[in-house]
C-alpha cells in the first residue's frame, strides 16, 4: 500500500517539474495535492479489512455447504449405519421432549390470558373441586368471604370467583324441541360456577355472542344463561351460530346459551377441559337444596384477581391476609372462634402468582415429573455414550481418508469442522424423529397418569417452546457425542497410517499404558445404567409393598358406592328412611354379605375433622385437641373387616334414641389414654357429651402411605344432621367387579334421581390412590431396561472391535498352545472387568442419587441391598451376553488365517 502511495506521488511529481516547479517544491505541492497520508492510509485498511471478512464469511459459508453435502452423502452411502445412530437419537431426545412437553404444559406454562403476569390466586390452586362444611377454611373461601376480600382489599384492581358445580346433568332440545342429545339422555360435560367478572378479569372475549358481566351478579336466579367452550359448540352444535340463544336445561333448570369463548381457551384450571360456565348467582337453581351461596361455614370457592399497577405480591399478600383473617373470626360463631384463630394460624390464607392458573395436577404430579425428567437426561447421557462409541468405532474405518486428507493439505481443526457438521446432521435428524416420539411419548405418560384409556385433558403440543428445547437439546447432544470421536479421528500419524490397513489405525486405539477410549465410554454407560437399575429396583420394590399394604380393612371384598341425595331433596326422616332402604336393598343383592353407611368413607378423597375435649386428658396445645372423623352406621366396622381391638361396633341400638357413643381408632387411643384403657370414658363434641364404647385397629381412608391419625367414629343416625352425600361400604363375597352393577340397579331401584356418581371396588380406588407411583415406576422401569439393552449393545460394539483387532494376537497365543476355552475366558474377563469399572463408578452415585426419589419410596431404604443386588446381576448378565459372541468368534480363529490377516 505504501508503494501504491509513492508511486502516485512521483508521478504527479513529475508533472509539476515538468510544468516548471523545482523538484523540492513540486514534491511538496504533490502531496499538499494527494491529501492527509494517514487518514487515506486508515480508510484503505478499513476497506480490505471489510473485504477480508466479507470473504472469510463467504469461505465459511461455502466450507459450511461443502461439509453439509458431503456430510449427507457420507451418511447415504452408509445407510445401516445412519438408520441406526437416528434410531438411538430419537429415542434420547423424543424421551427428553416428550417429558419436556408435559413438565412445560403442568408446570411451566402461563394461561392463554391477557397479562397473566399480574394475576394471584387466593386460596390453595390444587382445590380446584373441593367443598368444606363446617369450620370456615382458609385454603377455600366461602361465598360472603369472597364479597368481603372483593371490597375491602386495596391491592387488587379486579377479584372473580370459581367454584365447583358437582355433576351437571344437562339436556340440549334438538332442532325440533325434543330434549337431549340421543332419546333424552343427560350428557355430563365439565362445568363451573363463576361470577360476572370472571371473563373481564381474565381478558377473554366472547367468541360468539357475549359472556357474562358484573349484572350476572345482582340477584340469585334472576339470569338463567350460560357460556360453552369453543370445542364444546363444535362437538355439540357443529359450530352454528344459531347455537346462541338456544335454551338447555341443566340440573332441571333452564339456562340460555349466550356466548362460546375463543378456540384454545378451556378455563384457568390446568388438567381439567371446562366446557360451560354458569353464573355464581345460579347455584341455587343449579344444585338445588344448598345454600352455598349464604352460608359461611361451606367453603368452596378460588379466588383470582389483578394485582394494581406497582403493587407487589408481598404486598397484596399481607393486605388480603388481614382481610381474610378479620373477615373470618369476626363472622365466626363463639364456639368456633378458637378453632378459626387455630386455622388461621397454623395454614394463613395462601395468596400466590396465578399465571400458571389452578391444578390439583400440579401439585399431584409435578414432583414426579421431575424425577422422571432427570431419569430421562440420564437415558441421554447413556444414548451420547453410545453413539460416541458408534462414531469412534467408524473413525478407525475412516483413519486412512483422514490421513490422506491431512497429507494433502487439510488442516486439523477443518477436519474436525467437518466431523462436527455430520455429528450435527445426525443429531438434527435424531431430533426431528424425536418430535414425532415425543408426540406419541408424551400421550402415552398422561394416559399412565390418568391410569386408564382416556389421558389426562392436559394440552400438550408442539409449540415455539417445546421446538427451541429440541433444538438446543439436539445441538448439545450432537456436542456430546460428536467432539472426542472428531478429535481422536483426527489425531493420526500420518506415516504410520499410511502403511497400515483400518484395523491398526491409530485412532480408534488408546494411548499405551492407557484404557481405549472407547472402553471409557463403555465404563460411563454401565455406571449411568446401574444409577437407573438400582432407581428401578427400588421403585419396583416399593410398589410392591404399596400394594401389598394393610390399609386395615378387607380391600378385596368390598364395593364402595358413593350416592349424592341433595339434589333429590332428601332431609330429615325422609333421607333416613332413604339410608335404611338402600341399606335392605343392596343387602338383598346375591353375593352381598353386609352394607353399611358412612359419610366419608374408604379413599373417596373426602376428610371431615373436628376437636374434642376427652375426659382425663390435659392438651399442652389447641393441636391436641384436633381429630379426623368419620360418621358411620351400623355394623361398620364388621363390614369392611376392621379389627376391633376393645368393645363393640356399632349396633341398631345406638340410634335417635340411644345413649351417645363414639369409637376411638388405635392412634387416638394411644394418644389420649397412654396408660389404660379408653372404654366407658366420655369426651365432648359439639356441646354434646359421647361415651367411648370401642376401639379399633387404624383404617387408613385416603392414602396407603400416610401414616396413621387420629380418628374417632359418630354413629351417624345420633348427628344433629344426616349427610345428604354418603358412601355405601358393601362386603360382598367373589369378585367386587361382578357385583358393581347388580349394586347400581339396587341403588337406583329406590329413587332413579339419585346421583350415583361412583361405584368401585376398593381394590381399584387404592390402587388409584398410588397412580402417580405406579407411573414413576413404569416409565423409570421402561427407561432403566432401554439404558441396560444401550449399554449392552455398546460392551457388545467396543468387544466385537477389540476382539477384530486383536485377531492375530489370539492367532498367536493358539498357536503356541493356547485353548479356545483360554481365549473365550479372557475376552469375558475383559467384558466383566468393564462392568466391575462401571459399577465403581456408578454405585456412590446411585446411592446419591436415590436421595432425590426419597419421597417415591415406601418401606424401602436408601441403601437397599436386594435393589443393588438386582442392578449388579442385570449388568453382569448382560455383559456375559455382550460379551460372549466375541468371545467365541475370537476362540474359533485359525492361527494361519490370524497371521495372515496382518
Amino acid at each position: 500500500m505504501d508503494a501504491e502511495f509513492e508511486f502516485h506521488i512521483a508521478m504527479r511529481t513529475r508533472k509539476l517539474i515538468a510544468a516548471g516547479m523545482t523538484p523540492a517544491a513540486a514534491r511538496e505541492e504533490a502531496l499538499r495535492q494527494f491529501g492527509d497520508l494517514a487518514s487515506v492510509r486508515a480508510q484503505c485498511l478499513t476497506i480490505n479489512h471489510q473485504r477480508e471478512r466479507a470473504m472469510t464469511r463467504a469461505n465459511h459459508l461455502a466450507n459450511l455447504r461443502q461439509d453439509v453435502a458431503y456430510g449427507v452423502r457420507t451418511l447415504r452411502k452408509n445407510k445401516g449405519f445412519t438408520a441406526v445412530l437416528l434410531l438411538i437419537l430419537a429415542l434420547g431426545i423424543g424421551a427428553n421432549t416428550a417429558m419436556f412437553t408435559l413438565i412445560d404444559a403442568l408446570l411451566l406454562r402461563s394461561l392463554p390470558v391477557a397479562q397473566p403476569q399480574s394475576l394471584v390466586t387466593i386460596g390453595d390452586p390444587s382445590r380446584t373441586g373441593a367443598m368444606s362444611q363446617g369450620t370456615p377454611r382458609t385454603n377455600l373461601a366461602s361465598y360472603p368471604l369472597f364479597t368481603d376480600i372483593r371490597d375491602q382489599n386495596r391491592s387488587l384492581s379486579e377479584l372473580y370467583a370459581s367454584g365447583r358445580t358437582a355433576r351437571l346433568d344437562v339436556l340440549i332440545p334438538a332442532a325440533g324441541g325434543t330434549a337431549g342429545p340421543s332419546g333424552g339422555e343427560a350428557e355430563h360435560p365439565r362445568g363451573r360456577l363463576v361470577s360476572g367478572n370472571y371473563f373481564a378479569v381474565l381478558g377473554i372475549p366472547a367468541f360468539a355472542g357475549r359472556v357474562f358481566t358484573e349484572k350476572e351478579d345482582q340477584a340469585p336466579g334472576r339470569d338463567p344463561v350460560a357460556v360453552i367452550s369453543h370445542g364444546y359448540w363444535l362437538r355439540r352444535f357443529a359450530g352454528d351460530r344459531a347455537a346462541i340463544g338456544r335454551s338447555i336445561t341443566v340440573n332441571g333448570s333452564p339456562l340460555s346459551i349466550i356466548g362460546v369463548t375463543p378456540p384454545g381457551f378451556t378455563g384457568d384450571i390446568v388438567g381439567q377441559t371446562i366446557e360451560i360456565w354458569i353464573p355464581l348467582m345460579m347455584q341455587p337453581a343449579v344444585n338445588p337444596h344448598t345454600t352455598w351461596l349464604t352460608d359461611r361455614g361451606i367453603s368452596w370457592l378460588l379466588l383470582m384477581g389483578r394485582l394494581k399497577p406497582g403493587t407487589t405480591l408481598a404486598q397484596a399478600r399481607s393486605d388480603i391476609g388481614a382481610v381474610a383473617a378479620r373477615s373470618l373470626t369476626e363472622h365466626s360463631p363463639a364456639g368456633e372462634r378458637r378453632a378459626v384463630e387455630r386455622e388461621l394460624k397454623g395454614d394463613p390464607v395462601r395468596v400466590e402468582a396465578g399465571a400458571k392458573g389452578f391444578s390439583y395436577y400440579r401439585s399431584s404430579y409435578g414432583k414426579s415429573l421431575l424425577t422422571l425428567m432427570v431419569a430421562v437426561a440420564l437415558v441421554l447421557l447413556v444414548v451420547c455414550a453410545n453413539v460416541a462409541n458408534l462414531m469412534l468405532a467408524r473413525a478407525v474405518a475412516r483413519g486412512r481418508e483422514m490421513s490422506l486428507r491431512m497429507a494433502l493439505g487439510a488442516g486439523r481443526l477443518r477436519l474436525i469442522q467437518q466431523l462436527l457438521t455430520e455429528s450435527v446432521l445426525l443429531a438434527v435428524g435424531g431430533g426431528a424423529l424425536g418430535l414425532l416420539v415425543a408426540l406419541w411419548g408424551s400421550t402415552a405418560l398422561l394416559k399412565l397418569a390418568a391410569g386408564g384409556p382416556r389421558p389426562i385433558p392436559l394440552a400438550v403440543h408442539m409449540d415455539g417452546r417445546v421446538l427451541g428445547f429440541t433444538a438446543l437439546l439436539s445441538l448439545v447432544t450432537a456436542v456430546l457425542f460428536g467432539v472426542i470421536p472428531a478429535f481422536r479421528a483426527t489425531r493420526v500419524e500420518l506415516a504410520t497410517a499410511l502403511r497400515t490397513q483400518g484395523r491398526s489405525v491409530a485412532g480408534g486405539t488408546g494411548r499405551p499404558g492407557k484404557p481405549a477410549l472407547g472402553k471409557l465410554l463403555v465404563v460411563a454407560q454401565v455406571a449411568l445404567s446401574l444409577l437407573l437399575l438400582v432407581g428401578t429396583g427400588m421403585l419396583l420394590r416399593s410398589m410392591q409393598r404399596l400394594q401389598n399394604a394393610d390399609v386395615g380393612a378387607a380391600r378385596d371384598e368390598l364395593v364402595i358406592a358413593t350416592i349424592d341425595a341433595q339434589r333429590s331433596g332428601y332431609a330429615g326422616p325422609r333421607l333416613a328412611a332413604l339410608l335404611r332402604d338402600l341399606t335392605e336393598r343392596v343387602g338383598r343383592v346375591p353375593g352381598v354379605a353386609s352394607v353399611a353407611a358412612s359419610e366419608n368413607g374408604l379413599f373417596s378423597g373426602t376428610e371431615s375433622g373436628t376437636s374434642l375435649q376427652v375426659e382425663g386428658f390435659t392438651a399442652r396445645a389447641d393441636e391436641d385437641t384436633l381429630v379426623a372423623y368419620d360418621d358411620v352406621g351400623a355394623r361398620y366396622f364388621g363390614t369392611i373387616g376392621a379389627h376391633l381391638l376393645q368393645g363393640r361396633d356399632f349396633e341398631e341400638r345406638d340410634n335417635e334414641k340411644g345413649a351417645k357413643v363414639v369409637v376411638f381408632n388405635q392412634t387416638a387411643a394411644r394418644f389420649f389414654f397412654p396408660a389404660g384403657s379408653p372404654l366407658g370414658r366420655h369426651v365432648a363434641s359439639d356441646s354434646a357429651s359421647w361415651e367411648i364404647v370401642g376401639v379399633v385397629a387404624d383404617v387408613e381412608q385416603s392414602s396407603v402411605r400416610n401414616d396413621p391419625v387420629r380418628r374417632v367414629y359418630f354413629p351417624m343416625v345420633q348427628i344433629s344432621e344426616l349427610p345428604t352425600g354418603f358412601r355405601l361400604q358393601v362386603r360382598v363375597t367373589g369378585d367386587p367387579a361382578r357385583l358393581t352393577l347388580p349394586i347400581r340397579r339396587a341403588i337406583l331401584s329406590a329413587d332413579p334421581s339419585l346421583i350415583l356418581t361412583g361405584v368401585d371396588p376398593l381394590a381399584d380406588l387404592t390402587r388409584d390412590a398410588i397412580s402417580q407411583d405406579r407411573l414413576v415406576v413404569k416409565v423409570v422401569t421402561f427407561f432403566g431396561g432401554l439404558a441396560l439393552i444401550l449399554a449392552a449393545v455398546g460392551l457388545y460394539g467396543v468387544m466385537a472391535h477389540s476382539t477384530t483387532r486383536r485377531t492375530t494376537e489370539f492367532g498367536l497365543r493358539m498357536a503356541l498352545g493356547a485353548e479356545p476355552g483360554d481365549v473365550t475366558r479372557m475376552v469375558l474377563r475383559e467384558s466383566m472387568l468393564l462392568v466391575l469399572g462401571g459399577v465403581l463408578l456408578g454405585l456412590p452415585a446411585a446411592l446419591l442419587a436415590m436421595r432425590l426419589v426419597q419421597a417415591q419410596l415406601f418401606g424401602v431404604k436408601l441403601l437397599d441391598p436386594p435393589s443393588i443386588g438386582f442392578a449388579i446381576a442385570v449388568l453382569a448378565a448382560s455383559a456375559a451376553g455382550a460379551g460372549y459372541i466375541p468371545a467365541r468368534r475370537a476362540a474359533r480363529v485359525a492361527p494361519l488365517e490370524a497371521i495372515r490377516a496382518d
